[in-house]
């Protein structure tokens, strides 16, 4: 059921702002929300949660405040496209890797974590990105300087590889 309700509200968004979505099967999906392809080529996604629509919008427009546009260092970011306050849906372009994206479970103001926490996130960093975890490291920093303190830090979310969808045959 609740599934249905945010291809519901995905549907509406399309609709308002004249897009299609041509599958009604999202393409992704997770704990926030789920996501469709446009007829535009872009990303329509509406959230389960007000508050992770709240964090993800307020961390497209600092992103896009800041300077950075749709690159933070070597990593693309999703364009901020559009978005339905009502609905809780954001329309976003398309990456490919290398990038960052998914700002649903990021923190706008310091969450000052207990040193054992931050500690634990740091070792499942390196775990996950090894010797490039420097790499990850630098884009977490450039995004604090906007105010984004970006917890979800995983390879679904972050991902290193320089794959181009144009050759992958």
């Amino acid at each position: 059921m609740i599934r249905l309700d945010l291809q519901r509200r995905a549907y509406l968004y399309a609709r308002r702002t004249k897009i299609s979505i041509p599958d009604p099967f999202p393409f992704d999906g997770g704990d926030d929300g789920s996501v469709w392809y446009s007829n535009r080529k872009s990303i329509v996604k509406s959230f389960l949660r007000a508050d992770n629509y709240a964090h993800e919008k307020e961390c497209y427009q600092r992103i896009n405040e800041s300077g950075f546009g749709k690159k933070i260092l070597e990593f693309n970011v999703p364009e901020f496209l559009g978005h339905s306050d009502q609905l809780r849906v954001i329309e976003m372009g398309v990456v490919f890797p290398p990038y960052l994206l998914d700002f649903g479970k990021a923190y706008l103001n310091d969450p000052e974590w207990p040193e054992h926490v931050l500690q634990e996130w740091h070792e499942r960093m390196e775990d996950w990105w090894g010797e490039d975890v420097r790499r990850v490291r630098l884009a977490l920093a450039a995004l604090r300087k906007c105010g984004i303190w970006y917890y979800d830090a995983k390879p679904g979310n972050i991902m290193l590889s320089d794959w181009d969808p144009q050759i992958d045959d």
